[in-house]
């Protein structure tokens, strides 16, 4: 009885469509490492910014250890009141005494940079492992069918909040990725982008 009473529910079809979105990872977290710091680089136009708590300037990462500052620039960066006065990380020297340590830290640099690399890995393969710990896989196979979920952009209009969290049926098509998969309609018509395993949930007829 109680075997028959879930399996009712869980073809339920309004029940499917205005369940609660899932939360809890399904997909294994797959880190990027780049072989080197700054192997590429991406900058958002923003501002004007606000001034951060304590006025800081630069901040270590967590992952790095280092400012990004110095990984570019090879030194740390001085805020104008350390110009002015004398401070462990600021003296007033001569332009040739400058020039020598410059290189000097050229010359430290590369292992600088590696030690940096180091840590990023393993801070990368704690947050990695961690995360997986939560995971609760879910797999799909071709010719599955699944829901997905409603996100504003296609949501009805004027639907309000009582609008389902999940539309379709869709046709599992092909997977494209790790945790990305292809979708078409019930009348073969292929969805224009592929669908991350998270946004998606199975449908039971």
């Amino acid at each position: 009885m109680e075997d028959e009473a879930e399996k009712f529910i869980k073809r339920c079809d309004k029940c499917q469509r205005y369940v609660n979105n899932m939360h809890q990872p399904t997909e294994l977290l797959y880190s990027i490492i780049t072989p080197w710091s700054f192997m590429k680089w991406g900058m958002d136009i923003v501002g004007p910014l606000p001034q951060s708590p304590g006025k800081v300037r630069t901040t270590a990462k967590i992952s790095t250890g280092e400012t990004p500052f110095s990984l570019v620039y090879d030194t740390e960066t001085l805020i104008p009141v350390e110009k002015g006065e004398p401070s462990t990380r600021f003296e007033h020297t001569n332009e040739a005494l400058n020039e020598e340590k410059l290189r000097t830290n050229l010359v430290l640099t590369e292992e600088r940079r590696e030690e940096t690399l180091i840590r990023m890995v393993s801070q990368k393969q704690r947050n990695e492992r961690d995360y997986n710990r939560r995971v609760n896989l879910r797999q799909f196979k071709i010719g599955d069918f699944v829901l997905k979920k409603v996100f504003r952009s296609t949501q009805v209009a004027n639907a309000g909040k009582l609008s389902p969290n999940w539309e379709g049926p869709y046709r599992f098509k092909g997977i494209t990725g790790k945790g990305a998969y292809e979708l078409e309609t019930m009348d073969g018509k292929v969805l224009p982008s592929n669908w991350n395993v998270v946004r998606l949930k199975k449908y039971y007829f």
